[in-house]
């Protein structure tokens, strides 16, 4: 074999190594890259059970301080509707007394004037009595025919001893009309929004009631020109025994959120452009209430 054909084998033999090398590269550069991402892959996924793991954590932590606050809520709903029940004998004496003396003095202006302050705070006290009863027990509603602007007239005549003077009520309800509803607990729940946007104002400004209806739901608005209420303290109306107020239980809108629930249906705190607005809405009744009326067809339709 002379000399050239051994070059020409060599070269031909550095060609083949020189590819199998470069083939052997490509492949370990496919194969580690393919091992960067199954790399990516697994970190990435260790971090999202890391993430899934401090998520836990911090949930059970959270579960735990509401188990905790729940425990307490419920000690001091214990405590709280045994000493309503035990206010309330008294008070009604109180209140019935009250009545009476009112009658024997209406010929003095003055005694009447002060009368008539001692069964307002009277009034005052049984609101309180009944808002912790409300919430200590919340019942299943009691459903039945109602007529909507007849409650809406209710609540409004029990929270008149909050509506100053110089508040300016608007009533922007239907003449007619009747929804399958439990209506001492819509009433309760609507006084206490009432009685909330009248304290919120004073003794000048305006309280709306707007009603909205249709086949699946009916709607209340309680809105007040008042200061409203801030952001930070959105999230916190609601809860049971919070309150801005000096003498406030924190109970009104515990106790009016408990009794909408209670119906299936929701309230919150809707945008205003000035002052606060509630929004309560009652779905249509999904059980017929035990005494049917013959207005009954008529408000399962939410005419």
């Amino acid at each position: 074999m002379n000399a050239q054909t051994i070059r020409e084998t060599e070269i031909a033999e550095l060609q083949t190594a020189f590819q199998v090398f470069t083939s052997a590269t490509a492949t370990l550069e496919r194969e580690y890259r393919a091992l960067q991402e199954h790399a990516r892959e697994l970190r990435d996924q260790l971090e999202e059970k890391q993430r899934a793991l401090m998520a836990s954590l911090e949930r059970q932590r959270e579960l735990e301080v509401q188990a905790l606050r729940h425990g307490r809520l419920a000690a001091m709903g214990e405590m709280a509707a045994t000493l309503a029940h035990e206010v309330r004998n008294p008070l009604g004496a109180m209140e019935l007394f009250t009545r009476m003396l009112l009658d024997e003095v209406r010929h003095l202006p003055e005694a009447t004037r002060l009368g008539e302050q001692v069964a307002r705070c009277i009034g005052d006290v049984n609101h309180l009595v009944t808002n912790l009863l409300e919430y200590a027990r919340m019942p299943a509603p009691d459903l039945t025919v109602a007529s909507v602007p007849s409650v809406i007239d209710e609540a409004l005549a029990l929270a008149r001893p909050s509506i100053a003077d110089g508040i300016r009520v608007e009533r922007r309800i239907p003449s007619s009309g009747s929804w399958i509803l439990d209506r001492a607990l819509v009433t309760q729940a609507l006084v206490n929004l009432l009685r909330n946007a009248c304290e919120a104002m004073g003794e000048v400004g305006t309280l709306a009631v707007e009603v909205e209806r249709d086949a699946r739901e009916l709607v209340i608005s309680v809105a007040d020109s008042g200061p409203g209420i801030p952001p930070e303290q959105a999230d916190s109306i609601f809860d049971p025994f919070f309150t801005t107020k000096v003498r406030g239980t924190g109970l009104g809108l515990a106790v009016a959120r408990a009794a909408v629930a209670a119906h299936g249906g929701a309230l919150a705190l809707a945008p205003s452009p000035s002052g606060a607005r509630f929004v309560l809405r009652l779905p249509a009744a999904t059980v017929m209430p035990r005494a049917a009326g013959p207005d009954v067809e008529e408000a399962w339709h939410g005419s």
